[in-house]
């Protein structure tokens, strides 16, 4: 099955070896990342919007929400 963006399908464990050769030929940071239309794994770049927001208490202490 032909995934309908045209990205190349990987298995996870390729999707990772993938990922791992491409940060070796660039600066930029790809990860593996299952897609919404296939199922199967591509590889990109991180939008950034997966990461935890930082949170600062009042007692200082930092805590990820």
């Amino acid at each position: 099955m032909q995934c309908p963006s045209g990205k190349v399908q990987h298995t996870l464990a390729t999707a990772k070896a993938a990922s791992k050769r491409a940060r070796q030929r660039t600066d930029k940071a790809l990860a593996p990342y299952r897609c919404e239309h296939c199922g199967m794994w591509h590889v990109g770049q991180s939008n950034g919007m997966k990461r935890r927001i930082k949170t600062v208490y009042d007692n200082h202490q930092l805590r990820f929400a």
